[in-house]
């Protein structure tokens, strides 16, 4: 039952370790993925492997099924790049934020 509940906890992207040194930016293959952690916390995969941002100023419009926009289309993404959170339904950006470092995840990681 323990192993069960440890196997469960590593699974929470809040909580789970790093599995190396925090990247400064990811190199952007085709697109980024993004799924909502917290109002406060990101889950980037890029290159087969997601990476946690605990996003520096937290981001009060940050949660499930909004759209993020990068407001820079270089090809990486980096701590302090700004990006918008956008309903699917209307103009309107709900929040302007900026990405924290990329913290890598197990790969095996599925969130």
């Amino acid at each position: 039952m323990l192993g069960v509940l440890l196997l469960l906890a590593a699974a929470d992207p809040l909580t789970a370790p790093a599995v190396g040194t925090a990247a400064t930016c990811l190199i952007v293959g085709r697109q980024l993925e993004y799924k909502v952690a917290s109002a406060d916390v990101l889950l980037v995969r890029a290159g087969g492997r997601w990476h946690r941002s605990r996003l520096p100023d937290g981001c009060p419009g940050l949660k499930p099924n909004m759209i993020i926009l990068r407001r820079d289309a270089s090809p990486r993404a980096c701590a302090n790049d700004l990006f918008e959170v956008k309903d699917n339904f209307t103009p309107q950006v709900f929040s302007l934020c900026r990405f924290g470092r990329f913290e890598p995840l197990d790969k095996a990681s599925r969130f």
